[in-house]
């Protein structure tokens, strides 16, 4: 959970991500990520700083 947590922070933060970072996540992160981008440009209306709301909010 660790470096999927570190992706959306370098996505929130720089607003890219490359295939490095895709690499580096499990399958179910890479669902969990893809997951958390759909309802990001859904509900998020693009602000980077509502990247991960939800991811955070299920960790917990």
């Amino acid at each position: 959970m660790g470096s999927l947590l570190q992706t959306v922070e370098k996505l929130r933060d720089t607003g890219t991500i490359d295939l490095m970072d895709f690499k580096s996540l499990k399958i179910d992160e890479l669902e969990m990520l893809s997951e958390e981008i759909q309802y990001w440009c859904l509900y998020g209306n693009g602000k980077p700083e509502k990247l991960g709301k939800k991811l955070k909010s299920t960790k917990t």
